[in-house]
């Protein structure tokens, strides 16, 4: 990829640090972090310990590009008033293809777990300018051939467990569906439960085009799944459409299993939409505390872009 005049690889990102050119945020609230068809955000995950709140946030930030020369994760600084610091990673370890969700691990600074669309999870570690895969990819339990994978969330439990949480994306008539089990992460790897939820999920907006009724997902501290959908139509220059919906609940039950409880379509309502005069594709969520949220795009031709909302109390 190409920025401010340097060519940018997988391998050579990490001593680029760019502060992208403009103001620090539109109009409508959007803030730049990637530009072009490879600087999409494709999954968000806020930095544990990092001040977070209007404005104010440090984050890890996926882009779903294949080629070997494109970067695949980016910190991002936001400040009040200032442009966005975007900062390229160096990639080691195994190569991933298409990278479309990523969170942080509860309890562990500098780690997170990335979801490429096949299912195949990376356990990695951000530190001097590098994201360090811990051993090799693993499957999510019950991968199938075929399979579309969107979304990825990690939750930690008030008994100390960790769940994992994903979905696929789905397409128009086809409904999302969304996974759940307990996770193991630590020094020696990353280690999947079994499955104890699956439910089918789909969204009454938006409601044309290539409909992806889960483009991503994340889990609240009080269990409340927080989820976006978008609509594609195939072309680079969109039109897109998005929304963000409180999906349903979280919980572990006394046998400390995971269970979903998710709201069918017909009682869904957005907390934010986005038309296609918008123009936004919503690829990545995250929960910030008082009643915020942060979204971000992969906006294809238009790049990447995150915005803050306040979406509860």
């Amino acid at each position: 990829m190409i920025r401010n005049g340097f060519i940018v690889t997988a391998a050579a990102c990490a001593a680029l640090a760019t502060v992208l050119p403009g103001a620090s945020a539109a109009s409508d609230g959007w803030q730049r972090v990637g530009t072009g068809i490879t600087g999409g955000v494709s999954g968000l995950a806020l930095v544990e310990g990092a001040p977070a709140g209007l404005d104010r946030v440090d984050a890890v930030v996926v882009r779903d590009n294949k080629a070997e020369d494109q970067s695949r994760v980016a910190s991002v600084s936001l400040r009040p008033g200032r442009a966005p610091v975007v900062r390229e990673l160096t990639w080691r370890g195994a190569l991933p293809k298409d990278l479309e969700a990523v969170d942080a691990v509860p309890g562990r600074p500098g780690h997170y777990v990335a979801l490429a669309s096949r299912g195949e999870a990376y356990h990695f570690v951000v530190a001097g300018g590098r994201a360090t895969v811990r051993r090799g990819p693993v499957a999510l339990p019950g991968r199938h051939d075929g399979d579309n994978y969107e979304a990825f969330a990690l939750h930690l439990d008030r008994s100390g467990r960790t769940y994992a949480v994903w979905a696929t994306r789905g397409s128009g008539p086809e409904k999302a569906v969304v996974g759940a089990a307990r996770v193991r992460i630590g020094a020696d790897g990353l280690e999947f439960g079994t499955v104890t939820a699956r439910q089918e999920f789909s969204v009454p907006f938006p409601d044309r085009d290539e409909v992806r009724h889960i483009s991503d997902l994340k889990v609240r501290a009080d269990g409340t799944v927080l989820v976006s959908a978008a609509s594609d139509p195939n072309v680079d220059d969109g039109p897109f459409a998005s929304a963000v919906y409180e999906a349903g609940r979280f919980r572990v039950n006394h046998a400390h299993d995971a269970v979903l409880r998710l709201e069918p379509e017909g009682s869904l309502v957005p907390l934010v939409r986005f038309t296609r005069r918008d123009n936004r594709k919503i690829e990545a969520v995250a929960a910030l505390p008082r009643g915020l949220g942060l979204w971000g795009t992969d906006d294809e031709n238009f790049g990447g872009s995150l915005r803050f909302d306040r979406v509860g109390r």
